[in-house]
């Protein structure tokens, strides 16, 4: 088969996609329009429905979530070869995790 052949059927399958392609569009269209006239037409037939108190949603704070931007940090430091040393909350008082972590170090201290 020759250069020309090819890009011939290959112009040929490429016209015949287009074709297919808008037949699809068409018939798509044509169910949806077929679809919202028959759920007009019920909505049209149904009786108003008393209208219900709507709760309002729960406020939802601004901005990108801590713990997000952590995650977004560690793939980032972890894709450019770096290591991450510690993660922690800049105004969380330490002094009760010391405590603990000594409490719990003592209970394992065998000189007592």
């Amino acid at each position: 088969m020759s250069l020309s052949q090819v890009i011939m059927k290959s112009l040929f399958a490429y016209g015949l996609l287009m074709v297919i392609a808008f037949f699809v569009a068409v018939l798509i269209k044509v169910i949806v329009g077929f679809f919202n006239r028959a759920a007009e037409a019920k909505a049209k037939a149904a009786p108003p429905a008393a209208a219900k108190p709507v709760a309002r949603p729960a406020a939802v704070p601004a901005g990108i979530p801590p713990h997000h931007i952590v995650a977004i940090i560690a793939a980032t430091q972890s894709l450019m070869g770096g290591s991450i040393l510690r993660i922690e909350d800049a105004g969380v008082d330490k002094s009760w995790t010391s405590v603990g972590r000594s409490i719990q170090q003592s209970s394992h201290d065998v000189r007592r």
